[in-house]
């Protein structure tokens, strides 16, 4: 991965930061293996970073969690050629003996003990409670070192299905983040492992429980989809098994009229029938989609697939189709057809094409469209790091002091030091262009703040 890439996945703003701990010499270590860099970062905490150069994301047992400085650092010390090769390390064991590898690891085990802790650990005593952020990176470190047998795999994902709210699922609130893939993919990649005939039940059991959660069904049908070929006996012999279940998999073993009859003939609803045709005939599927209107469900299904013209053709059509916009924006960067924003103006509401605008990188019509975007962002519609991205990219901001000095007052009479902080961030950009605006600013929020100690520190301090 580049580092251009780098920035564009993690952003500019954790980007630079992760830059500049790197400068900082805050890297204790990396280690590469395979795919993936292991490292230790100082911050306020040493956190330990895992990073994976085939997707392109990074874990941390920081706050942040996810794609955060930590990781952008860690990356640098790599792409700089500081870390430790860890697949040379293995390829030189194979040229030792016997009693020199079991010295080498004894060396590694008595300056790290703690290894033998996580080799020893039972996976499952970590679901008696709430899983952590941080159990889930340990939990994903077991599944892929320990050999668990297939059916101790089976009876865990069983009981993730029955519990998973007692146990709060795999979220944390408080940083917004969600982990489940950590556990659930090493989990399915044990299963799939070693797929054989009886297999299939347990893939019916589970998939056809009525509460079973979306992420757990996610990788049981996935897999299940790709290995349909294995069962395909199973397939068309089974008798109690749902519609939605038995249909997408008769198309998978080449069965595709059966599964268009069995869906067109079934108790579903006319939605429910094209969201399952999606699976099997894509074609009939947006025929029967468009008649009944259902602009969404195709939207979705076409974006995903990366089907950019479907998308714009199915848009034309529609009267917008809400936080669903952006795969029609992933489908004007990819066509190319910027007059399709047009479209967008007269079917969605203000925050949204002005999002839109943003992802287009559409300067001129932020411009145009940042006077109604500041009422949008004072009602609770629009982020910080929005307007602040915007007014990055618009390239003449002149004219809309009027409009970001009204966000400065509304942030700083909220009496926060975030909202003041943000507010310096504002000022700092009205400084650049213009500095006779800037100190009028200044003035107007000394005059009316003049005891405000915190504020006037944050603006004479600003955070980068």
């Amino acid at each position: 991965m580049r580092m251009e890439e780098l920035r564009r996945v993690f952003g500019s703003r954790v980007f630079e930061r992760g830059e500049r701990y790197y400068r900082e010499g805050r890297v204790i270590g990396v280690v590469k293996i395979g795919d993936k860099l292991y490292a230790k970062v100082k911050g306020s905490k040493t956190y330990a970073v895992e990073f994976d150069l085939k997707k392109n994301v990074s874990y941390c047992t920081c706050p942040y969690g996810m794609n955060c400085k930590h990781g952008v650092s860690a990356f640098f010390a790599y792409s700089n050629g500081e870390f430790f090769d860890g697949d040379a390390f293995l390829r030189s064991l194979e040229d030792r003996s016997k009693s020199e590898i079991l010295e080498t690891l004894r060396e590694i085990l008595e300056d790290n003990p703690d290894i033998l802790l996580g080799i020893t650990e039972d996976v499952s005593s970590y679901f008696k409670g709430h899983i952590s952020y941080e159990s889930a990176l340990r939990i994903n470190r077991i599944l892929k070192r320990k050999k668990i047998p297939k059916e101790k795999a089976w009876e865990l994902v069983k009981y993730i299905c029955k519990h998973y709210y007692d146990f709060e699922g795999f979220y944390d609130d408080y940083r917004d983040l969600y982990y489940g893939d950590l556990v659930l993919e090493p989990l399915f990649e044990l299963i799939e492992r070693g797929l054989s005939k009886e297999d299939f039940d347990h893939f019916v059991e589970i998939l056809e429980l009525s509460e079973i959660p979306e992420d757990v069904y996610k990788y049981a049908y996935g897999v299940l989809l790709r290995n349909a070929w294995r069962f395909r006996e199973e397939i068309l012999n089974a008798s109690d098994v749902s519609v939605k279940l038995k249909a997408p998999l008769l198309a998978k073993i080449g069965e595709k009229k059966k599964a268009e009859e069995m869906i067109l003939n079934s108790d579903l609803s006319l939605k429910e029938k094209v969201a399952l045709l999606l699976e099997v005939n894509p074609e009939l599927a947006k025929e029967l989609g468009l008649k009944l209107s259902d602009y969404s469900l195709l939207i979705e299904y076409f974006g995903k697939k990366r089907n950019y013209e479907e998308v714009l053709e199915i848009y034309a059509e529609s009267d917008g189709v809400g936080y669903l916009v952006s795969y029609v924006c992933d489908a004007i960067k990819a066509t190319g057809k910027l007059d399709m924003f047009e479209e967008i103006l007269k079917k969605e509401s203000k925050s949204i094409a002005f999002l839109c605008a943003l992802e287009l990188n559409l300067g001129d019509r932020l411009a145009e469209l940042f006077p109604s975007a500041l009422e949008e962002y004072m009602k609770g519609m629009l982020s910080r790091s929005a307007i602040l991205d915007s007014l990055s990219i618009i390239q003449d901001l002149r004219p809309l002091i009027p409009s970001v000095e009204r966000i400065i007052e509304f942030e700083v009479a909220k009496k926060d030091r975030r909202a003041y902080e943000f507010a310096a961030k504002l000022l700092n950009l009205v400084k650049k262009v213009d500095r006779e605006e800037y100190e009028r600013l200044v003035k107007k929020l000394k005059e009316k703040y003049p005891k405000v100690r915190v504020l006037w520190e944050v603006l004479e301090h600003p955070a980068d």
